[in-house]
């Protein structure tokens, strides 16, 4: 037994460009769709590329301020350190001088002690001599 089924071609035809304009109306809002979400992807890359460079000029000036800083810091100790050695060699040049100064103090002392030791030495003499007799009352 078959099934007999008429329709008219026409309503057919119908239904069928119904349903590709449902199709097409579909397809339209996907491209729309795309198309939404391409420009939301370009701005993302957008306000990424500029908070990248951003980020790249906030680390350039960063990094410049502490290079700055580093080389103000260097010649700080670089002066410091030749005040430092100026002190010393003043400080040295004292110290030899002063030792120099004491040496002369020194040898003036001993000749000093030495031509004292000597005459005492002599007055000792003298005395014994005179004791003894050998030299007269005069």
């Amino acid at each position: 037994m078959a099934i007999q089924i008429e329709s008219d071609l026409k309503d057919i035809l119908l239904k069928i460009d119904q349903k590709l304009a449902h199709l097409q109306t579909d397809l339209t809002d996907v491209k729309i769709s795309i198309a939404e979400i391409k420009k939301d992807n370009q701005r993302l890359e957008e306000k990424i590329d500029n908070t990248s460079k951003r980020l790249e000029e906030k680390i350039d000036t960063t990094s410049q301020r502490l290079e700055e800083k580093i080389d103000n810091t260097d010649k700080k100790i670089d002066t410091t350190a030749k005040s430092l050695e100026n002190k010393i060699d003043a400080t040295n040049k004292n110290l030899t001088d002063n030792l120099q100064n004491l040496g002369k103090r020194v040898d003036n002392s001993e000749f000093i002690n030495r031509g004292i030791f000597i005459g005492l030495i002599l007055t000792v003499l003298g005395g014994f001599a005179k004791f003894i007799g050998l030299i007269g009352n005069s």
